[in-house]
């Protein structure tokens, strides 16, 4: 081993600090702080052992901020599915199979009868994993009956009880289910709230929230903090800010182990925050669609860079007048399998780990979310109308400043508000939902249209 420390003598921070201005060559010094107005984070472009106090800490041990993966940085290439039609809904999951993908998101919507034999055929289920979103107790009904209460082992369940009217008969129902085979079904939709201009503290404060009140109520059923935890899962947008998004991701996983310890958990797998990253819509653009290959990518990158189980990278288009393309759709696919068989993103764990300016942002936005969760459990918890109504106001309100920032130019997006496309493609977006009663963000949609 090349020892190459000895060959070079450490410095001293006033001696980095010194080296630094010498630099800048009269240049203010300040320039080289931040102090971020949307996120409220004040940070240094540069960073030093002796300004920071890192916990040295390990992959697969508590708290877990470097997640629980020990052998490899592994992650399955998720496609998400909206099943209007069966046979049309099957034959896009046998293409995108063989194009690469390797785990199924099927959004059942508000389609009851459902023909499972024609929807399901031909599709080897235990070799993926396969994921129902259910919004009725009738779609799980229908599901149990096909499979005759046999599921795969790979199949699991995804409800957004928070944003379901009348969901107590079906959180009942797959509670008395999923109790002695530990399947997930409670599912906290971050993406939502990302999506509607949260910052990276809020959604976790809001996943930490839900997830605990997830918790509650199954220990309510009789579930050991073991078998409650086994049934809880994530999804979390994914940003461009690349550094926040990986200290985002780790500060989640660091403030759900603290959680689930106070329940005394026996098995240490408990303690594992399971996450499916999603890249979407916010900042993309239909206008100059090729600028969206970077952004993707690099969102991406940060997901898995961070430890994410499961990543779903959606075609730009795919909510667009045009819908989905192929050149889209290929694009959503590939650049999960790319970073992983070409660039070997999935053969090193937490790469980022140790690193004092990333540790820093860890710190911090983990800091602020745990204060915000505080908070919301001091409200009654996420599913009071007081609590609701308190994050949505927060959130409305850094929406408005991540709008402001676009709408002025105060941050660029190529294609966007800077450098637009001299021959706009003639597309539009169609996102009109909302989550909590926020409405989701589109910026080239509802900020810069470009005639």
């Amino acid at each position: 081993m090349i020892e190459l420390k000895k060959d070079f003598n450490p410095s001293s921070l006033p001696e980095w600090i010194e080296q630094l201005k010498k630099e800048l060559k009269g240049d203010d010094f300040n320039k080289l702080l931040r102090e971020d107005e949307l996120e409220e984070i004040k940070y240094p472009t540069f960073s030093h052992a002796e300004s920071n106090s890192i916990t040295i800490e390990t992959p697969g041990k508590f708290p877990y901020t470097r997640g629980s993966k020990t052998k490899n940085n592994d992650w399955n290439n998720g496609y998400l599915l909206k099943v209007t039609d069966e046979k049309t809904a099957n034959s896009k999951a046998l293409e995108i199979l063989l194009k690469g993908c390797d785990s199924l998101f099927f959004d059942l919507q508000e389609k009851n009868e459902i023909n499972w034999e024609i929807l399901l055929n031909g599709i080897e289920l235990q070799y993926i994993q396969t994921d129902f979103r259910l919004t009725t107790i009738a779609q799980f009904l229908s599901i149990q009956k096909h499979f005759q209460n046999n599921f795969p082992t790979t199949l699991k369940f995804s409800v957004d009880f928070l944003q379901l009217d009348h969901s107590e008969q079906l959180f009942n129902t797959l509670s008395e289910e999923m109790r002695s085979v530990q399947r997930p079904f409670c599912l906290i939709d971050g993406f939502s709230i990302q999506q509607t201009g949260a910052t990276t503290w809020q959604e976790i404060a809001f996943m930490l929230a839900t997830g605990h009140e997830y918790l509650v109520k199954l220990i309510e059923k009789g579930f050991t903090i073991d078998e409650a935890a086994a049934c809880i899962h994530f999804s979390s947008g994914i940003g461009s800010t690349y550094f926040y998004e990986i200290a985002k991701i780790r500060a989640l996983r660091k403030a759900w182990s603290l959680i689930i310890k106070n329940y005394n958990p026996i098995h240490a797998c408990s303690y594992n925050c399971s996450i499916t990253a999603i890249i979407g819509f916010m900042n993309k653009s239909l206008k100059d669609p090729h600028t969206n290959l970077l952004r993707q990518t690099t969102e991406a990158m940060s997901a898995i860079a961070a430890g994410i189980e499961t990543i779903i990278v959606l075609p730009y288009d795919a909510e667009s007048t045009n819908g989905t393309s192929i050149l889209a759709e290929r694009l959503a696919l590939n650049i999960s399998l790319i970073l992983k068989e070409e660039s070997y993103f999935e053969a090193v764990i937490d790469p980022l780990g140790g690193s004092y300016a990333l540790e820093d942002l860890t710190e911090q936005i983990g800091g602020k979310s745990w204060s915000l969760f505080q908070k919301l459990e001091s409200l009654g918890g996420i599913s009071t109308e007081k609590t609701t109504d308190y994050l949505t106001s927060e959130i409305i309100t850094k929406s408005e400043i991540r709008k402001n920032q676009i709408a002025n130019s105060q941050k660029t997006l190529i294609g966007i508000n800077k450098f637009i496309n001299p021959l706009p493609e003639k597309n539009e977006f169609l996102i009109q939902s909302d989550y909590l009663g926020m409405s989701k963000i589109v910026f080239e949609r509802d900020l810069i249209p470009v005639k």
